[in-house]
């Protein structure tokens, strides 16, 4: 196996905080961990790192290695074994891939307790193993935080653009559950799996719980675009099948309407059918207000930030890209598309974004003047 290289290895070996997203491109996988972690103790022959957080007390192991004729149980075996942890393991099929998944309890300076998983990667014979732990006395409180860091582990293309490794062992798919859409007096019905629902907002539920221990954190803005990254991409596999019987009923009918730019009347019929929700917010304590985007699609009462995730996934899947605007001073959430419609836009490195608002009654483009302050949003790409 090639030496890979990751793009953030010269910063954590500096012993940096990191918050940012790990991506090896040779080997195609990546890692969005919550903010903060420290490396510890880093062996790049050897391709294995050590994180330690420096006011959570979770601690996780990054390997990657090369192993023939084996398998991701054989893999996690030996490496639970080497650290001479009690361990239950199971398998779990993630979008085709055979992985391995593991509880377990060791002893090394103190007694711990965590999960890791192994997977195969998409080079020949190519495994990469995540152990995370906490003390055994601080579990139970550090659980959500330990399943979080395994959850947003990506290993190829299909991965990154569905939910993660943990969900899909602990929501395994149950068969096809019939939605009805109307959109402008358009019926049909298209259909999410019977799971969708309940994985969801445990989804939402357990990147909550991660983003309140950053509320008053100097990394709480990265960990607010974090927490939309990870529901956008939980819900954006479970709206393939939406998304697609949407492009093949109403981008027909924006085509006809506006022939000479159908993407941006398809993203008005669009805008018009969420700005029609029923709203509905109910937050507590322990638990988020987001309605997650595929309950949303149901009907589930909702607000700005649901709406708007519902419409990035709809439209990035049909291929016009889309960013999320949040903003802590507005109290308030929008999408913003890359089209060619008249309004107020937002201007980003990658280009120019038409901003929509989703819970107000008006077109693409159209925004609430005390809403105007650029500096004030939060883009999450």
């Amino acid at each position: 196996m090639k030496k890979p290289v990751l793009f953030f290895i010269t910063l954590l070996t500096a012993g940096i905080l990191f918050a940012d997203i790990m991506a090896d491109k040779k080997l195609n996988f990546s890692l969005d961990i919550p903010e903060g972690f420290n490396v510890v103790q880093a062996d790049e022959k050897n391709y294995s790192y050590h994180f330690k957080h420096p006011e959570i007390p979770v601690q996780f192991i990054l390997k990657v290695q090369e192993k023939s004729n084996s398998s991701a149980f054989d893999i996690l075996e030996t490496s639970m074994t080497k650290l001479k942890a009690k361990a239950s393991y199971d398998q779990v099929q993630w979008e085709g891939i055979l992985c391995s998944i593991s509880s377990f309890d060791m002893t090394l300076d103190s007694d711990y307790k965590g999960w890791s998983v192994c997977a195969p990667l998409e080079q020949e014979d190519a495994f990469i193993t995540l152990i995370a732990y906490s003390t055994k006395d601080t579990f139970d409180r550090c659980q959500q935080f330990i399943i979080s860091i395994l959850n947003s582990l990506t290993i190829s293309a299909e991965t990154s653009e569905n939910p993660g490794i943990f969900l899909a062992y602990a929501f395994p798919k149950e068969g096809k559950k019939t939605v009805s859409i109307n959109v402008g007096g358009k019926k049909f019905n298209t259909y999410i799996d019977k799971s969708d629902e309940e994985a969801s907002q445990f989804l939402v539920d357990l990147e909550f719980s991660v983003l309140k221990l950053y509320a008053n954190h100097a990394l709480w803005k990265e960990a607010w675009q974090r927490y939309y990254r990870l529901v956008f991409r939980d819900n954006y596999g479970r709206l393939s099948n939406p998304a697609k019987d949407f492009y093949q009923v109403i981008f027909p009918e924006a085509k006809k309407a506006r022939p000479e730019d159908p993407e941006t009347e398809y993203l008005s019929r669009l805008l018009s059918w969420v700005q029609n929700f029923k709203y509905e917010r109910h937050q507590t304590n322990a638990s988020s207000d987001l309605t997650p985007p595929v309950m949303a699609l149901c009907g589930d009462g909702n607000d700005c930030d649901s709406r708007s995730l519902l419409m990035c996934c709809l439209l990035q899947h049909t291929g016009i890209d889309s960013i999320l605007l949040i903003s802590r001073e507005y109290s308030h959430a929008m999408c913003a598309f890359a089209v060619n419609g008249q309004g107020q836009t937002f201007e980003t490195d990658y280009g120019s974004y038409l901003m929509c608002e989703t819970t107000a009654k008006v077109t693409p483009g159209m925004i609430a003047q005390d809403h105007a302050d650029r500096s004030k949003w939060i883009v999450v790409e």
